[in-house]
């Protein structure tokens, strides 16, 4: 069977987590070649994320992890895999500029996939209310145009499937006594809704329960 993996090329927030830079990935993918394992890769540059501000506004937390820490991690993740051979497999992808990134590494033969979840293909930060800080997750909801570009990447195949990131805490480490955004916990709960979430969107867009079934289930598989 195919063991796996997790690594963070950003801090996670979680100090059990701590992030893994470039050299360090090289030398684990190359540790990993031949063995038939799968690294599956946080991928955000640790060097593009800023500090976020204390305060009920979304917004400023979004900016803090901007789509070009999602797209130099996985070119530095797509460098390693093609010069090691270890596949890579990209987790909870949010930023939709990273799609042709990812098929053009595919299309050149580098063991690469992608996974994206369901609460970008679903919410937008258009939506966020002030102070909801149960929609803060690493990397973060973006736009409306970034989730309709998601769902095309998925469409098309080069997001090959849609997987929880379920990362549940309680309450009190969300803060929504005080709805802050830059001390709240970063992470998705409600892991019983996903496939809801999934079809209510893929039912308008003409796609049937046999692709939801593939992007949840056998892709994951």
């Amino acid at each position: 069977g195919v063991t796996g993996f997790k690594c963070f090329l950003a801090d996670s927030g979680v100090p059990e987590f701590p992030p893994l830079d470039k050299p360090g990935l090289r030398a684990a993918m190359a540790e990993l070649a031949g063995t038939g394992t799968v690294l599956a890769v946080h991928a955000e540059d640790a060097a593009e994320i800023g500090a976020v501000p204390a305060g009920l506004d979304y917004w400023p937390f979004l900016a803090s992890r901007p789509p070009r820490a999602e797209r130099r991690a996985i070119e530095t993740v797509v460098s390693a895999a093609a010069a090691t051979g270890t596949r890579a497999h990209i987790v909870h992808l949010s930023a939709a500029e990273c799609v042709a990134l990812i098929g053009g590494a595919k299309a050149a033969g580098v063991p690469l996939s992608a996974e994206t979840c369901p609460h970008y293909l679903f919410f937008a930060a258009e939506e966020i209310p002030a102070g909801a800080t149960e929609f803060k997750c690493c990397p973060p909801i973006r736009d409306a145009i970034n989730r309709e570009a998601l769902w095309r990447g998925l469409e098309a195949g080069v997001i090959d499937c849609v997987v929880s990131d379920h990362s549940p805490c309680p309450p009190e480490l969300k803060r929504r006594d005080t709805g802050d955004f830059g001390a709240a916990w970063g992470g998705i709960a409600s892991l019983q809704l996903g496939l809801a979430a999934v079809w209510t969107v893929a039912r308008r867009r003409g796609r049937t329960l046999a692709d939801v079934a593939r992007w949840m289930a056998t892709a994951p598989a």
